[in-house]
């Protein structure tokens, strides 16, 4: 892709629009940065960039933002049809994500490995790149898991694996990695994306342009997710927890098992440190694609043995006279916290709400009927929930997360658990999911420390 002396417009000021305006300098691109928030943060961030030679024009987007522009690249979180992106594409203005602006620059000795999926996608990618790092130490993880793939590709390592999320693929044209993964596929973003199907069809963008000589990682047991085997024009390797697979992985007598030219037995499930069946989709996953670079099964017990998991996904923080405290932050997603509750056989208080995404909460009604003792409500989104989840547990809201953790501690017995698995955003009350996962520690480490003292 030619990009030099070309005047490219980056929406966008986060850690995508930054990376992929470092990334079009560095191939000498004149580069113009719209960001529409003008806080003192990014003003900050004007003034750094303007001494690396990058314009940064901040508050509403304007149409002068379009003057003489050969390229607009998208960060993600800026959605496709706001009125400044349809009056580009009426200029005939090109308009690319940051992940596909990456792929273009990818190193043609570079393997890149794509993972998307509505959960797991973070705890894959991890594994997955950890795994292949004990064989080959020339492996990056990038993508929503931390660095965008834009501030990774120069580096030219042997293996990229990135986690992909619906807002990127959106935005892609060219975009094929070698190896293409989809987890699963329940319903999440309906805010921004205008149904299911649609929503759907996203995800399998991922693997829209691979070729028969490219691999499709896809989930047997998803009645989503399977269906597109018919669609890729790569290699399907397959993996289940119920059943045997052709060419994939899958699970028999207690046993992760994968079969790609011989059966072969890789670990017992009671050796795996990662916790809840929905985890054994990472794995079978991680295992499948790890396969594929022909890692052996030893390199593969080994790291399994050893990986416990990513903070803020189903993650134990402490036991407080007999009460349990478990931090799922990360489930923004009515089927996340489905599958946290899954995995946890105390009784459960639940502390729930957010920034709503255009969620049907009323699925969880079964599941909660059978593992929750009462529900804490907090966010934008709590009289919804409340509706949506009213008459099968007790429910009470608060404001805030702390008060809803003093709330839990008070009204819980011993051998209960208490669940932040909010099923929302964060963006209403925190900076991401993860400042809101770090606020429940806090407090939690607050109230044994106050419990401590007294005794």
């Amino acid at each position: 892709m030619m990009v030099k002396d070309k005047k490219v417009l980056v929406l966008g000021m986060g850690i995508s629009g930054l990376s992929a305006a470092h990334l079009l300098k560095n191939k000498g691109a004149k580069v113009i940065i719209g960001e529409k928030n003008k806080d003192k943060e990014m003003r900050d961030k004007q003034r750094r960039l303007a001494k690396e030679g990058i314009e940064v024009i901040l508050g509403p987007h304007s149409k002068r933002l379009l003057q003489d522009k050969d390229l607009i690249v998208v960060s993600p979180g800026i959605p496709l049809e706001i009125p400044l992106l349809q009056e580009a594409r009426r200029e005939n203005i090109p308009i690319i994500g940051e992940l596909e602006l990456a792929f273009r620059f990818l190193h043609k000795h570079t393997s890149l490995i794509a993972i998307t999926g509505t959960n797991g996608k973070t705890t894959t990618t991890t594994l997955t790149g950890e795994i292949l790092k004990r064989v080959n130490k020339s492996v990056r993880i990038a993508g929503n898991v931390g660095l965008p793939l834009s501030r990774v590709i120069e580096e030219n390592p042997q293996v990229i694996v990135t986690e992909v999320s619906s807002f990127q693929l959106e935005s892609t044209e060219e975009f094929h990695p070698f190896v293409s993964c989809i987890l699963n596929i329940t319903p999440d973003h309906m805010d921004r994306h205008p149904d299911f199907d649609k929503y759907v069809h996203i995800k399998s963008r991922i693997f829209l342009n691979q070729g028969r000589d490219n691999f499709t990682v896809l989930n047997k047991d998803d009645p989503r997710v399977f269906p597109l085997a018919s669609t890729t024009k790569g290699k399907v390797i397959l993996f289940s927890q119920k059943e045997r697979v052709k060419r994939g992985t899958f699970i028999k007598g207690g046993k992760i098992v994968r079969r790609l030219e011989n059966e072969e037995e890789i670990i017992h499930l009671d050796e795996v440190l990662l916790p809840g069946s929905h985890n054994l989709e990472n794995i079978l996953s991680s295992i499948a694609i790890a396969s594929l670079y022909g890692t052996e099964k030893e390199v593969i017990r080994h790291t399994l043995k050893n990986f416990k998991g990513l903070p803020h996904r189903v993650e134990y923080v402490d036991e407080i006279e007999g009460i349990e405290f478990v931090n799922d932050s990360k489930a923004t997603n009515v089927d996340a916290v489905r599958r946290c509750l899954d995995s946890i056989s105390r009784p459960i208080i639940l502390i729930m709400g957010g920034r709503d995404k255009g969620a049907d909460f009323s699925p969880l009604r079964e599941r909660i009927k059978d593992k929750v003792r009462e529900i804490i409500l907090l966010g934008e989104s709590r009289k919804k929930i409340k509706t949506q989840l009213s008459s099968i547990s007790s429910i009470s809201e608060v404001e805030g997360l702390k008060e809803a953790v003093r709330m839990a501690f008070r009204d819980a017995k011993k051998g209960d658990c208490i669940l932040l698995s909010p099923g929302c955003a964060s963006f209403d009350q925190f900076r991401d999911y993860r400042e809101r996962g770090e606020v429940f520690k806090k407090e939690v480490k607050k109230i044994k420390e106050e419990i401590e003292k007294k005794s």
